[in-house]
């Protein structure tokens, strides 16, 4: 069975863990090499021991490894349009940690070299790929809870990546390098599902971001109103509002009103509690993760469209950026 060899560029991103872990045991997929870019270096070195990768200390040495036919990209977010565009440049197909880039226009160059070198460009958002939501949506579809009118969603709420021990966060708070705080970090995953659910895209949105419980320099929390050009209007809360006690480390909640009825939607993977000195909650399962790597594999292998392309990325981003503009002019804004 032919398998699709990645290379994953920087343990930066925390998410690269997980990733790694589902690249290395795929069915379709195999781990066969990293870089230790940007931050957590050492852990990016450990994990290539771990998996029997090769270890490069830099993303051009891994790009120039003929054997790596795809790269994750999980590199810090100010870096995305600089290492996607060598990626491109060198074949590699690309599994491009959210978000796409800093601005629109960066977004647009990390678009135009995936097309002018021919490879697949795909950005993974976790939602959709969850077992719940896609059940939800395939009752929308069948018109069970009738014509979609509301949806609030709580997509997703973290706890801050700085409480993470043993891995180094600290550029999530360097607005440069990051875009923003907790609102940047999370939402997109929110916007891709609310424009998955709806099949539309938001005509206004009016948003209130900010550092409201923490005190960092950058945001940690933020709500936005969208009001969908087919007459869905959504409320979305994202960002790093779960303390370190809370026993969710991820926290996704969905309400779906129709005129026929509503769906509630208050847990997005599988897991159970253990109760010693406090209640913690275990995934056992992360499908979501599983399929986002199965899917973007076998769009490569089967050259097939990806289902979350550079241009869905980009327009998300740009709802992202329209709501950080209206939470600082305090008014509504025009998409």
């Amino acid at each position: 069975m032919k398998k699709l060899n990645f290379g994953i560029i920087s343990y930066a991103h925390p998410h690269a863990i997980r990733y790694a872990s589902v690249i290395a045991s795929g069915k379709r997929s195999k781990l066969v090499a990293i870089s230790g870019d940007g931050s957590n270096c050492d852990i990016a070195k450990g994990e290539a021991k771990r998996y029997g990768a090769r270890f490069y200390r830099n993303y051009e040495e891994l790009l120039r490894d003929d054997n790596v036919e795809a790269v994750y990209i999980a590199i810090e977010t100010y870096r995305h349009k600089e290492i996607a565009i060598r990626a491109a440049e060198e074949g590699k197909n690309i599994l491009l940690e959210k978000p796409i880039a800093l601005n629109l226009k960066d977004a647009d160059e990390v678009i135009k070299a995936a097309e002018k070198a021919g490879i697949k460009l795909m950005l993974p958002f976790n939602p959709r790929f969850t077992e719940t939501l896609q059940k939800a949506k395939e009752m929308i579809e069948t018109g069970e809870i009738g014509t979609l009118e509301y949806i609030q969603a709580i997509s997703e709420n973290v706890k801050p990546p700085i409480f993470l021990q043993g891995l180094d966060m600290a550029w999530f708070l360097d607005p440069k390098k990051s875009g923003g705080g907790g609102f940047m970090d999370t939402a997109p995953h929110g916007i891709d599902s609310l424009l998955w659910l709806t099949e539309d895209t938001p005509k206004k949105v009016y948003a209130d971001i900010g550092s409201k419980i923490y005190g960092f320099p950058v945001d940690d929390i933020g709500t936005a109103v969208l009001e969908f050009k087919n007459g869905v209007l959504a409320v979305l809360t994202a960002g790093w509002g779960n303390p370190k006690g809370y026993p969710y480390g991820l926290e996704l909640k969905y309400y779906l009103v129709g005129r026929e009825g509503f769906l509630d939607v208050r847990t997005a993977y599988p897991d159970f509690t253990v109760y010693q000195e406090k209640a913690e909650k275990i995934y056992w399962d992360r499908p979501d993760v599983r399929n986002i790597v199965e899917a973007f594999t076998q769009a490569v292998l089967k050259d097939k469209p990806v289902p979350i392309t550079g241009e869905v990325a980009k327009k998300n981003l740009e709802i992202i950026l329209a709501a950080y503009e209206s939470s600082r002019k305090k008014k509504a804004v025009t998409i």
